[in-house]
């Protein structure tokens, strides 16, 4: 068994959260040191998109290097332990010459706590089909957008953002929101007026002014909430608008691409309905399932368009999609991803 692989030699500050160690003696069998694991707040379990990462890296070491992933079926099984080992064992179900189908199961001792179901394909250079979307009307130009980082979503949805482990992620990616104009944000604070006058007791002026109210606007003429979201028309409709990028380098193979592009697509996916849905009794929020369908290579290192559609939120469940396009206008990438939510338990008489 190869050792663990030390931090501090990857032009991506990515890549040591993605390495896992393969079996030279066994290619089917990879695995992942306690050392490199990321914890976030707020999370009893290892970050999911690091997971799914090194899953894919794990498929790679076992099929044609010519062959390229075109899509992964994932489900979190159980919760995992940072202070373990995940240990990869990928089965072959399906190999042919253009086609590879294999099962990738995770586990921590004998627990099962992770699978995947990976597809690779020969990508077609002159396919006898060719139609691409390409980016949506209207989506917003680069210069438009401001830097968010996951932290901001977090003191947005629970009121304390995150703590400092979850700062790793700046080094590793850069994403960038659609920030709403001055005017809104002041059409906003009108509105915010608007309500608290209309309410007894809550002065918005003077030495009095209601603290909730005093928050609120500070929060919206700073941004601070601002640029986590669309424009108001956008936001009301279920859409958020980014620009993503994976930091650094992480050279020309395609397992490395893949499995950084799918770590940086967990980033911020499971907590988007909670960005437009605020809800104050929100406890915490986990990920049930992640579908990537890889349409063409690309390297995630570029700066990438996101289109974030937040289908449904119900029954203590969510469903998000999330669309990705190159600079040339290209959709690379669909990703789909279910998340679980539980609120507060409210007190009993």
């Amino acid at each position: 068994m190869d050792p663990p692989i030390r931090p501090g030699s990857f032009p991506s500050p990515i890549i040591q959260y993605i390495e896992v160690s393969t079996d030279k003696s066994d290619p089917n069998t990879s695995v992942s040191y306690p050392d490199f694991h990321f914890l976030p707040s707020r999370s009893v379990s290892i970050f999911g998109g690091q997971v799914i990462a090194q899953a894919i890296l794990a498929a790679h070491a076992a099929v044609d290097p010519d062959l390229d992933i075109h899509s992964m079926h994932s489900t979190f099984v159980d919760k995992t332990d940072p202070k373990q080992p995940l240990i990869y064992r990928v089965s072959k179900v399906r190999t042919g010459n253009t086609v590879a189908n294999l099962v990738v199961n995770v586990f921590q001792h004998t627990r099962l706590v992770f699978m995947a179901t990976i597809s690779f394909h020969r990508f077609e250079k002159e396919p006898v089909l060719k139609h691409n979307t390409g980016l949506p009307t209207g989506f917003p130009p680069f210069d438009m957008m401001t830097a968010v980082k996951r932290s901001d979503y977090y003191e947005m949805i629970f009121k304390d953002g995150l703590k400092g482990n979850d700062e790793i992620l700046l080094a590793a990616l850069e994403v960038k929101h659609l920030m709403p104009s001055q005017a809104v944000i002041n059409d906003e604070v009108t509105k915010l007026k608007d309500f608290f006058k209309g309410t007894s007791n809550m002065p918005i002026a003077g030495a009095g002014q209601h603290e909730a109210y005093r928050f609120i606007e500070e929060s919206l003429r700073s941004g601070s909430l601002a640029k986590l979201v669309a424009q108001a028309s956008s936001a009301t409709s279920g859409v958020i608008y980014q620009y993503m990028k994976v930091n650094g380098q992480v050279g020309q193979s395609s397992g490395h691409r893949t499995a950084a592009f799918a770590m940086a697509s967990d980033v911020f996916s499971s907590q988007l309905p909670a960005v437009l849905i605020p809800n104050k009794n929100l406890l915490w929020i986990t990920s049930l399932s992640h579908v990537i369908y890889f349409h063409k290579p690309f390297n995630p290192c570029d700066w990438i368009a996101v289109e974030n559609i937040v289908s449904v939120a119900d029954g203590g469940r969510s469903l998000v999609q999330m669309k990705y396009w190159t600079g040339d206008g290209e959709l690379v990438a669909t990703v789909m991803q279910e998340g679980l939510f539980r609120g507060k338990r409210k007190s009993k008489l």
